[in-house]
Parts: structure tokens; sequence; C-alpha cells
């Protein structure tokens, strides 16, 4: 839900004519990366998601904890349950809103990052040849439904994504902000948004809450000096500590998006390579050079 943060800083990007040549996303952001890669425009974003409700997005694995159930009743009956979210109705969503394009149909340069929960090792989806370590596996023949269904398999509350027999994860475990997979794509500037500095300032409660502050707590921090050297601006959205289901904060959520891509958009058109243009109404910009 925090990944909606996301919608409100392209919303301000396009309403200004700035328009990024790349994009990356890990998690949530990548939903958003694909739908913006596929055309989807940030307005628009915001439309499919006001009409969502949760029945329409989350399907619990409640087939999965009845054969748990009965794994530990039975001893001769082994079954484990691998998340509490089966992901089928959301990866059918994504396939449907970016017209089930595979990453090959992308209108623009884009990656998506997830792990393979096996070997720890980072899986990039991408139409790109990227310039960088050869650590990563790189795959460019998948839906980008597929993509994102991997990369935003939180552990333990989503079932684990099998793509042609590697058990992916959410890629927030090896990029939670894939400022450097845009580096390697080729982009010379860099605008990174990282969701996860919230004040902790509400109580969590439940499982996806617990593990979802958890992970907040281990990978934001520790992935904060590669996002301070690869990007060029880094914002840090004021989103708060929400839950899979809490729709009724989307709205708040798209506006701290903007919010803080407004109030740092005069920093961004400087370095960008704009000149203000004084004038008695209001400022315009133009540019000084191509980037």
């Amino acid at each position: 839900m925090k990944g909606l943060a996301h919608i409100g800083v392209l919303q301000i990007l396009a309403e200004n004519d700035l328009y990024p040549d790349f994009i990356a996303g890990t998690s949530a952001g990548s939903i958003v990366a694909a739908l913006h890669a596929s055309g989807v425009s940030p307005l628009k974003m915001e439309e499919i998601v006001t009409s969502l409700a949760p029945h329409d997005y989350i399907d619990y694995n409640i087939t999965g904890l009845i054969k748990y159930i009965l794994g530990l009743l039975l001893p001769k009956y082994n079954y484990t349950l691998d998340g509490l979210i089966v992901g089928r109705k959301i990866e059918k969503l994504v396939n449907k809103w970016t017209g089930g394009k595979v990453i090959g149909e992308a209108e623009l340069p884009m990656a998506i990052v997830a792990c393979d929960i096996n070997r720890g090792q980072k899986i990039v989806f991408t139409n790109q040849t990227l310039v960088g370590p050869n650590s990563e596996m790189i795959i460019s023949n998948a839906r980008l439904s597929e993509a994102v269904r991997a990369s935003i398999s939180i552990p333990v509350t989503f079932v684990p994504q099998m793509f042609r027999g590697i058990q992916m994860v959410d890629g927030g475990l090896k990029d939670i902000v894939p400022v450097m997979v845009t580096r390697y794509m080729g982009a010379e500037y860099v605008l990174g948004i990282n969701l996860g500095k919230e004040n902790y300032e509400t109580d969590v409660a439940g499982i996806p809450q617990i593990i979802s502050r958890t992970l907040d707590i281990l990978i934001y921090e520790t992935s904060a000096t590669e996002e301070n050297f690869f990007a060029d601006m880094l914002l840090h959205p004021e989103v708060p500590d929400v839950g899979l289901t809490d729709l009724k904060d989307a709205a708040k959520i798209i506006r701290a998006g903007r919010r803080v891509m407004r109030d740092n958009l005069s920093q961004l058109k400087q370095q960008l390579g704009y000149e203000q243009v004084t004038q008695i109404s209001s400022p315009t910009y133009t540019r000084r050079k191509e980037s």
C-alpha cells in the first residue's frame, strides 16, 4: 500500500512535463514500474486504485492453511505452509492492467527486481542489457505480471512465485530501492524513492504487519549506503504505516508522494539542467542541455 506514493511522484513529474527515460521498481514499486512502462498514466493508476476493494487483489491461502493444520494433526500427512496469500489475484490484475505484455513489449527501458530465495541471488527482469556485475540473473522473456508477482512476494505473507523452477520472493531482500540497476541500464541521472523511512509511530498487529515492519528495519537501513552512492536525488515520502487492506489511506499515500516531489521539484529541474525564466505570473523552465 505504501507503494501508492510512487503514483503521486509520477503525477507531479508528468504535470511538469518531466518523463523518466528509465524506470525500475522493487516490491510495491514493481507494480507502478510495470504499469508506467506499459503506458498507463499516473492519473489512470489512481483511478485504478480507487476502484479496488481488498477482495479484488487478496486471495488468502485458506486451502494451504487447512492442509498445514491437518499435517500437524496427522503425522503422516506432510504439508508446508509457504505463505498466507496465494497471489494469483494480484498477478491477474497486473496482467490485465499491462495488457498482458511481456517485458520486451514495454514502452520504455525498465527493470523489476526479485530474489531467488534458495540461492540468495538477485533476479532482474529487464528489457535492457545491463552494464554491471554478473552476479545477477537477468530474465527478459517473461510477462510483466510474472515479474511483478515475483517481486512483491513478501516472505511468509505471500506464497513464493515459482518461475521456471526458481522460487522467487520479494526483491527488497536484495535491492529495495533499485537505483544501482537503473544506473546499469544507462541512466545518467537517478531519482530514488525510499518508502521505508517512516517514524514507526504506529504499533503493528498481526503477522503481515509484523513481517513488513521487520523487513523495513532490516532492509532499508542496510541499503542506505548504496542508495546514497548511486542516486542523484533520494526522496522519502512521509507515508503512514499501513496494511495490505488499508485502501482508506490510498489518497493520503498518493498525496504524500505528490508532496515530497513538489517540495523538491525546483532542485530536480535545476539538477537536470533547466534554467528558471522569471515571469510575473509564475515561473517556467527551459532546458540548458539535452539529457
